[in-house]
């Protein structure tokens, strides 16, 4: 009888184990790559903000809800733009990324991003989590030297603004 419990308890510590290690193994392969670490807006580059900081900065509240003061740069690819992307109107999103088109998307924006500081906003850039699009972009754009308004790199990318509820994933 005793020798039955303590095979039934070690049966039964091997399962608890064994399910562990499948919430271990879960977690490592499938939850954790697409968790975006906490940002610290104090370990950034100049020029870069956390998504936390940009929404707690840049809040505009009215009578009728809350909004953003931010005019959006997706400088991600043609391809990843056309799958999803900022459904906004069309004075608070442009597509401009590097390559043949950029002077062609920059000028279509220049206006708007130029009134931007007239506005009191500021302007983002954005690509994927781990593209350097977004900081080429926003360089041209500091560049210009018309661009008076504040210019960040949005860190964490695309995924980063999902998780921040302005963009319906």
């Amino acid at each position: 009888m005793i020798q039955d419990d303590f095979s039934q308890t070690l049966r039964l510590g091997f399962c608890i184990l064994a399910a562990g290690l499948a919430l271990y193994l879960a977690d490592v392969f499938y939850f954790a790559p697409r968790r975006i670490p906490p940002c610290v807006q104090e370990s950034l580059p100049p020029g870069h903000i956390c998504p936390q900081e940009l929404l707690r900065t840049w809040k505009k509240n009215y009578a009728g809800g809350q909004s953003y003061k931010i005019v959006w740069v997706d400088a991600r690819s043609e391809s990843d733009y056309e799958l999803h992307h900022l459904m906004m109107d069309e004075d608070r999103a442009f597509p401009i990324r590097p390559g043949v088109d950029m002077q062609q998307l920059m000028d279509a924006a220049i206006e708007r991003l130029i009134d931007a500081d007239n506005r009191g906003e500021c302007i983002v850039v954005f690509c994927t989590e781990s593209c350097s699009s977004s900081e080429e972009i926003a360089q041209a754009i500091r560049d210009t030297g018309l661009v008076k308004a504040p210019v960040y790199v949005l860190e964490g990318g695309w995924p980063a603004l999902l998780q921040t509820g302005i963009v319906p994933d």
